[in-house]
């Protein structure tokens, strides 16, 4: 009777755990990313694949200035004028003939942030829909050091090669910080 049960236990546990979806974490926190600190303007491709990022610098989140916590020290002023918003980019690979069931970003940020997936926005952080000037401010900001998770709904397709670019955006021209870390994560059959 006990190694009857010791098997019946064993058979549930290898049923769950054999039938449960896998997790990858795709990009892990404190990934290096591409950066962009400076004041000019991109082309409006900047957050696809295609788009040529070979002159900007490479870093290891956590990314930012102000806070004495960052890997990667970026610029907060150029001749004087604040930088109002930086852009960070990360390629990844994906096996096109895995299935997804859900794809998680988990951010740190500060102030605000505008996140795409292959040139597509898939999340926005007190940033308003409307167009974005390089003078556009974050409206709000979330606890400094704050991680916050958040499920990306909608059609999200992954192809072979992709690009998850953000956008993090100062709350204020006098902002004395800015913080950026991310990871990535995908739900599979």
């Amino acid at each position: 009777m006990k190694n009857t049960c010791k098997f019946l236990v064993m058979l549930w546990f290898g049923l769950f755990f054999s039938t449960a979806n896998a997790q990858s974490v795709v990009i892990p926190v404190n990934s290096v990313w591409k950066y962009y600190d400076r004041p000019q303007a991109l082309a409006s491709n900047w957050a696809s694949i295609e788009f040529d990022d070979s002159s900007w610098a490479l870093g290891k989140a956590q990314i930012g200035f102000g806070e004495g916590d960052e890997h990667t020290l970026i610029a907060k002023e150029h001749n004087g004028q604040p930088i109002l918003v930086h852009y960070f980019r990360h390629k990844f690979s994906w096996d096109t003939q895995r299935a997804l069931t859900s794809v998680a970003l988990r951010l740190l940020v500060d102030d605000g942030a505008r996140v795409y997936l292959n040139n597509q926005e898939v999340h926005r952080q007190f940033l308003p829909k409307a167009s974005h000037p390089e003078t556009q401010l974050a409206l709000g900001s979330l606890i400094e050091h704050s991680w916050y998770e958040v499920a990306l709904k909608g059609q999200i397709e992954l192809k072979r090669e992709n690009i998850l670019a953000v956008e993090v955006r100062q709350v204020s021209t006098t902002s004395s910080d800015l913080s950026f870390n991310l990871e990535l994560i995908i739900e599979e059959n």
